[in-house]
């Protein structure tokens, strides 16, 4: 095998792990680059490509500890598997994964095969075999519990819709199967995109299956709200923009008075540079939390980015009567007259900062530095200084208000 890395080996030179990591990612991409080629010769002789996997990372990084050795090896199983022309074979995958387990040499097991087997399955049409191969990894990752939902969702598909008792009719077995277990999402509430470097996030076919069972199951069960929030905050983290804002449709005509939908429509609106549905989800919020100052804040926050004095006077004053912590007042002071280029009034509200925090702070320092930039010439570079200043200033005063994150 013909892969050559640039990579030297290490010696006894210490290395940062993010170094570590960046030459990994590079012996990475040289691997998968062969793969593509050969992946024909490798499904022939699997021991033998893990020879040239462990041998490589031998020579290259013979000081990795365990924890990178091993996610190395799960990655190039993944790769493999990924290309090979007898990925749908799940006796072949069994063996694939095996091969690959012995090769490992700490202690991450052989879970993530078991899921990614799991996931093959159904991707094969063997529901049944699928939904039992997945059921111990309900808690690792907010994809599997609709997975085997959906095993039970397809299986029941092939039964009859609904079983008679007397005059009442109800769901099939593997139906009410189906909605068990996406009441056992919410009741384990796993991580989401705890697997997203393995690959299986990224497989169209398993997010189609997620996406699926969550609209499914927001039809089962109207009233709870916490598959639309599930479903929110996966959209947030997969950057599904689409879904995302038809979730929070459904979120909020449900549960109009719900903090956590408000505040995510309120970012998506501010995503989406609509200054007026922000101020329209400003205005909800203070009509369901007359007396919370977190509605007041996001309204400052909306009058700063749009540099509108009367509006920022107005939610100021509101904000002292809610009782907003002394020390955000100048912050939020100084960031309004940044905005407005109003240079001599931010000198001075910098002047009031630096009396209520001390001149050595650390803030102060961080905000007097990049100050600098506001007076270059280069528009870029000042609209960037701005956006650095304004979102180290956001997020100080979200953890002095104790505004919960989203």
């Amino acid at each position: 095998m013909q892969c050559r890395s640039w990579i030297v080996p290490m010696g006894d030179e210490w290395q940062p792990e993010a170094v570590i990591r960046l030459r990994l990612e590079h012996l990475k991409k040289e691997f998968i680059d062969y793969i593509d080629v050969n992946i024909e010769k490798i499904d022939t002789n699997i021991p033998v490509f893990i020879g040239h996997v462990m041998t490589s990372l031998d020579k290259t990084l013979p000081d990795l500890s365990n924890e990178f050795y091993d996610h190395f090896i799960d990655a190039m199983a993944f790769a493999v598997l990924e290309k090979s022309k007898r990925s749908d074979d799940i006796p072949f995958v069994e063996k694939l994964f095996e091969y690959f387990l012995h090769a490992k040499r700490g202690n991450r097991g052989r879970a993530v095969y078991d899921i990614l087997l799991g996931m093959k399955m159904i991707n094969t049409g063997k529901y049944a075999e699928a939904a039992e191969q997945l059921k111990k990894y309900r808690s690792v990752d907010a994809i599997i519990c609709p997975a085997i939902a959906y095993c039970y969702f397809v299986l029941s598909t092939q039964k009859t819709p609904v079983e008679s008792r007397g005059e009442s009719q109800r769901p099939n077995e593997m139906s009410l199967a189906a909605r068990e277990q996406m009441i056992e999402l919410i009741r384990l509430n796993p991580p989401i995109n705890r697997l997203q470097d393995l690959g299986i996030a990224e497989d169209p076919r398993i997010n189609k299956i997620f996406w699926f069972m969550i609209k499914q199951v927001i039809d089962w069960f109207p009233g709870e709200r916490e598959f639309i929030r599930i479903g929110i905050e996966k959209a947030s983290r997969d950057g599904k923009r689409d879904i995302k804002e038809e979730l929070l449709n459904i979120a909020i005509e449900r549960f109009y008075n719900d903090m956590f939908f408000l505040r995510e429509l309120y970012t998506l609106k501010l995503e989406n540079r609509d200054a007026g549905g922000v101020a329209g989800v400003v205005k909800q919020m203070i009509q369901q939390y007359p007396d919370n100052v977190e509605p007041i804040y996001y309204g400052l926050k909306l009058s700063i980015i749009t540099s509108r004095m009367d509006t920022y006077f107005r939610f100021r004053k509101l904000a002292v009567k809610k009782n907003i912590p002394a020390q955000a007042l100048p912050l939020l002071d100084y960031s309004f007259e940044v905005m407005c280029d109003k240079q001599v009034e931010a000198a001075a509200c910098m002047d009031e900062i630096k009396k209520r925090f001390g001149p050595q702070h650390y803030f102060v320092t961080l905000l007097e530095y990049v100050a600098h930039d506001f007076q270059s010439d280069d528009t870029k570079k000042v609209k960037r200084a701005k956006k650095a200043m304004f979102d180290a200033i956001d997020q100080y005063c979200i953890k002095l208000i104790k505004i919960k994150a989203r």
